[in-house]
């Protein structure tokens, strides 16, 4: 409270802070502390923030509006509150996306992976296209197919994720991507280079690829039909494509999903854990799993792409005198994986790691609703050097948990039809607890 009262007081000229000791304005212990907690903010925003150079470079900071920023670190600390412990101070980037309600996640993924999808039929198409020599023919049906490819895969990966959530697996954490398998040494036990964790991660990534494969390939032969009576006039009662259907459900959907699944199983293998605790700041923390994911993306494009061009050829030769005639051309299987391949790896990099939920929920998402600014980097690093936050390892915290519970507390005062009744109650609890 002294260290509040200096930076309130101490460069003021239009205050005194004799007003401190007006027993009628503040006539108990905490009315005074709060005026002190409620002044920091708009008193560290009213003045420029200390110039940091580097590399002889001074660096402009950013002029912000005060109560616009008592908003967003409100929101902040609401979050916090929020994890199921009032006590919580780790502010980490990978679980800000957190503070959104889970049907709002899965909307955000499900939307993302049908604009990653769409993109990549339509680039991949026109492409394929462009070097036939018939992209101006061929343009109204690849924008169709990318509108109608879009948001099946869309659907496929919020399903995927949904059901993540539900069963709590979508606490996205960073990751290092290790690209070395360790071999067994003589007279040791394998199970000390592998673990059972990996193979758990590998077993779980599997099916949840399986399925939104799936998923994603009943809807590619849905699509497919659609085409077919759009282009070809063929009528939905015509027994020869309910029938043709019923079988590109089943193909797509095995090739789609083994594909998926592998690929995505592969990189439980890759993978190995990432000590978030020598992480020496936040922002560099970010910069690697960056870094991460774009080496993940480098792997999946390329395995899905194969997967699923190689799956369909096998597929065919299994299963060409079980259903009948079957045709999966060598090219066109290397065109629906390159679609695949691209739509999947991008989808997979939003929407199923810390770096993508980051960018997703924390960068666009929450500053589209306004709880958040658009430069959050910027605005997190603005704060540590005002002094509102301090940094410890790879994240932030409160300078105080007073600070943190009064921020919060505003922010529910200002949202409390918001709300559940039962929240408010803990919540205040917890401020009260800590106001003690």
């Amino acid at each position: 409270m002294v260290i509040l009262a200096r930076t309130i007081y101490s460069e003021a000229s239009d205050i005194d802070p004799a007003d401190l000791l007006d027993t009628t304005r503040f006539p108990t212990e905490h009315s005074l502390e709060e005026h002190l907690l409620a002044s920091f903010v708009p008193t560290v925003y009213r003045r420029r923030a200390p110039v940091r150079s580097t590399g002889g470079h001074p660096r402009r900071q950013p002029d912000r509006d005060p109560e616009q920023v008592h908003r967003w670190l409100g929101y902040l600390a609401h979050h916090l509150a929020r994890l199921n412990d009032l006590d919580r101070q780790d502010l980490a980037w990978w679980r800000i996306g957190d503070s959104l309600r889970p049907s709002t996640r899965v909307i955000a993924v499900a939307l993302t992976c049908t604009l990653s999808i769409t993109v990549a039929e339509w680039c991949v198409g026109l492409f394929v296209h462009y070097l036939g020599g018939g992209i101006a023919a061929a343009f109204g049906k690849v924008l169709v197919d990318g509108a109608l490819m879009g948001p099946i895969a869309g659907l496929a990966f919020g399903c995927v994720y949904g059901l993540m959530q539900r069963f709590g697996t979508t606490a996205f954490k960073p990751a290092r991507v290790q690209l070395r398998l360790r071999l067994r040494l003589p007279g040791t036990d394998i199970r000390t280079h592998v673990g059972r964790g990996p193979m758990r991660t590998f077993t779980s990534r599997f099916v949840a690829g399986l399925l939104g494969g799936f998923v994603m390939g009943a809807g590619c032969a849905c699509a497919t039909t659609l085409e077919r009576v759009l282009y070809n006039q063929i009528p939905l009662t015509s027994g020869t494509l309910i029938e043709g259907t019923l079988i590109n459900v089943l193909g797509y959907g095995l090739i789609f999903g083994s594909a998926a699944g592998l690929a995505y199983g592969l990189l439980a293998v890759l993978e190995a854990p990432l000590d978030i605790a020598s992480a020496a700041t936040p922002a560099g923390l970010l910069s690697a799993n960056r870094a991460t994911v774009s080496r993940q993306v480098l792997v999946l494009v390329p395995a899905v792409t194969l997967a699923i061009a190689l799956g369909g050829l096998l597929f065919v030769a299994l299963m060409q005198n079980i259903v009948g005639p079957l045709s999966w051309k060598l090219l066109d299987g290397f065109f629906i994986g390159a679609v695949g391949g691209l739509g999947g790896a991008f989808s997979y990099a939003l929407a199923f790691t810390a770096w993508g939920q980051w960018v997703i929920l924390t960068r666009v998402w929450l500053p589209l609703t306004g709880k958040l600014p658009w430069d959050t980097v910027a605005f997190l690093d603005d704060a540590y050097r005002r002094g509102v936050l301090r940094r410890t390892g790879a994240v932030y915290q409160f300078r105080h948990s007073r600070l943190q519970h009064h921020l919060g507390d505003s922010f529910r005062r200002l949202h409390t039809d918001h709300e559940p009744a039962t929240f408010r109650s803990r919540a205040r609890t917890g401020a009260r607890t800590g106001s003690s």
